[in-house]
């Protein structure tokens, strides 16, 4: 059992039911609105992305990217860095979404979403913050295939939303935040303990909030507000356990958020996956410890998408 075990329980409890919460919101809910939503044309894009490839219109994907100068500057880039760069570099639209194909843009078109709601609070580096935010994505969706779960994307929606909640705690409780991420990294505390016991209550919570006010479906509320106990889940207990592993394993390996937690973010995994070897078909017929074994490909695919985005070169 690890040292939150306990306090862990709490993670869970929804956020109208934490008079801690409750508190602050009354006093500063308002602030709320400060957080940039998905601007209009990314949710348009993400849209198209999201349906199966065969189905993407390619021109609409282009017309969409080029009417965010931001993003059609990032999608330029990654198609002419070193990871994708051709022998004759790209310089439209059309040809960078081409040399990135449609899984590659999606991805970009992602990063810029939550680079913006990570930005929006300069003691959170929205690199990390984003990199983290991907990497779960990305395993919550390998995790999900790899045990037949039926919604794929919907994991890899839920694994990049999770999180959430750091950027509310840096809006309603700035410098209380500040403490608890200046002792999370000087001492290694996993970060949701900390937040509990310096605010009464988490990321996981506070994130609950901003999911409801902006509408997302109640089975991604629930993963934003149980990732850290899955046991909890009544709505969908096997999306909400494929996001806490994905997160158990990305903190355990270097894609958490700046700091090595103290006690091994892993440990404790059995629970989450006696949860999908009962909801999902094929969790019973592999081992765990296969698909962490095989993951580091996949994390290190993040970490060269963040490098040809956002880093300069060495």
């Amino acid at each position: 059992m690890t040292e939150y075990a306990t306090p862990g329980l709490c993670f869970s409890e929804p956020a109208n039911g934490n008079a801690a919460l409750q508190k602050v919101l009354a006093d500063r809910g308002d602030l709320l609105d400060s957080i940039p939503g998905i601007p209009a044309v990314l949710n348009a894009l993400l849209e198209e992305l999201s349906q199966p490839p065969e189905n993407v219109d390619l021109g609409r994907v282009v017309e969409l990217v080029g009417r965010d100068e931001s993003l059609a500057a990032q999608c330029l880039r990654v198609a002419n860095s070193a990871l994708f760069a051709l022998r004759i570099p790209t310089d439209s639209l059309r040809g960078a979404v081409r040399t990135l194909g449609i899984g590659h843009t999606f991805e970009v078109a992602v990063s810029c979403t939550m680079m913006r709601i990570g930005g929006a609070q300069r003691a959170l580096d929205p690199i990390v913050f984003w990199e983290h935010s991907l990497a779960c994505a990305i395993l919550s969706r390998k995790v999900a295939r790899s045990v037949g779960f039926d919604d794929a994307e919907k994991a890899y929606l839920a694994g990049l939303l999770h999180d959430l909640g750091y950027v509310v705690n840096l809006v309603l409780v700035p410098n209380e935040t500040l403490q608890v991420i200046e002792r999370c990294s000087r001492e290694g505390v996993f970060m949701a303990e900390a937040e509990y016991q310096s605010l009464g209550f988490t990321h996981c919570q506070s994130g609950e909030v901003l999911a409801r006010k902006w509408n997302f479906s109640s089975d991604v509320v629930e993963a934003i507000r149980c990732h850290h106990h899955p046991a909890a889940a009544v709505i969908h207990p096997a999306l909400v356990a494929i996001v806490s592993l994905a997160d158990r394993l990305c903190r355990a390996s270097g894609l958490g958020f700046g700091y090595v937690e103290k006690i091994d973010p892993t440990a404790g995994w059995e629970s989450d996956w006696a949860i999908l070897v009962e909801k999902c078909p094929l969790a019973a017929e592999m081992q765990w410890s296969d698909f962490v074994a095989h993951s580091y490909a996949y994390l290190n695919e993040v970490r060269e998408l963040v490098k040809a985005m956002y880093q300069k070169p060495s």
